[in-house]
């Protein structure tokens, strides 16, 4: 099994908007640090452009993924992001998907994404699986 999951950093451009691009940078920053010393060794995490990462999970079913993306997700909620010295809330929205036979990486690129679409729609900050 291999799941393919799609992350996106909720309200990035509000960070930018109200704190400056460098303000976002050590954010998208402190994002990947978390998600790289939460994955196993295994894993496979990159940015794919701008508030974007994907997090590969090797031998992981989906509902098994599915798990693990929802505690990186209160991880990165529950991160002590600051700016200034105030604390500012972040959070993070997942799709997820497990590649099935015949998937191409693009196949599997799209439905995880539409299912990050979907967590999106739904509300943010959660992990929506396809």
């Amino acid at each position: 099994s291999l799941t393919y999951t799609i992350w996106d950093v909720d309200g990035f451009k509000r960070v930018n908007d109200r704190f400056g691009h460098e303000a976002g940078d050590r954010l998208l920053r402190g994002v990947a640090e978390i998600l790289n010393r939460a994955k196993r060794e295994t894993d496979f995490l990159a940015r794919i452009g701008g508030e974007e990462f994907v997090l590969l999970l090797p031998m992981t079913p989906s509902d098994t993924a599915l798990v693990v993306v929802e505690k990186l997700r209160k991880t990165i909620e529950g991160a002590a992001f600051t700016h200034k010295g105030q604390r500012e809330l972040v959070t993070i929205s997942c799709g997820l998907t497990e590649f099935r036979a015949g998937d191409t990486p693009a196949i599997a690129y799209e439905r995880a994404d539409r299912a990050l679409y979907a967590a999106k729609e739904q509300g943010r900050n959660r992990c929506v699986a396809v």
